[in-house]
């Protein structure tokens, strides 16, 4: 019996009960990180979107074409002119052309997850009330 090799119960219960613990710490960093991303990649579309708005109020000066306007909420379909990819947003609204703000909302299916914001060039403000959708901001503003 005394050449018989291999772990003890009591070892590789050592080991499982480590593996665990560190599992525990490492998996809500690891979320953190994504949802971080997530957020920061939507503000840079948010931000995407404004820029290539006012680049077509620019074009429509030069090219005599109809600028984009206030409560304009066809701009959901044209965000892929902006470079966003339209699947990832239920809807987007111009809210003002002065500076150019919109609210913008993505949906759970999308890239980011979930979000409401308003947003210029340079600030992006998370609608925290959940029933305060782009619709009802843009009514109220």
């Amino acid at each position: 019996m005394k050449n018989k090799k291999g772990f003890t119960l009591v070892e590789l219960l050592a080991v499982i009960v480590i593996l665990a613990i560190i599992l525990a710490i490492a998996v809500p960093g690891i979320t953190g990180i994504i949802n971080s991303a997530k957020k920061g990649s939507f503000e840079s579309d948010a931000k995407m979107i404004v820029t290539g708005i006012e680049y077509q109020v620019l074009q429509s000066t030069v090219n005599a074409s109809t600028p984009p306007v206030a409560s304009d909420t066809a701009i959901t379909a044209n965000v892929g002119e902006y470079g966003a990819d339209p699947t990832n947003y239920t809807s987007v609204y111009i809210v003002n052309m002065n500076p150019v703000t919109i609210c913008v909302e993505s949906a759970d299916t999308s890239e980011f997850g979930a979000y409401g914001a308003t947003a210029t060039k340079t600030v992006v403000t998370y609608l925290t009330d959940p029933d305060n959708t782009c619709a009802l901001y843009v009514a109220s503003h």
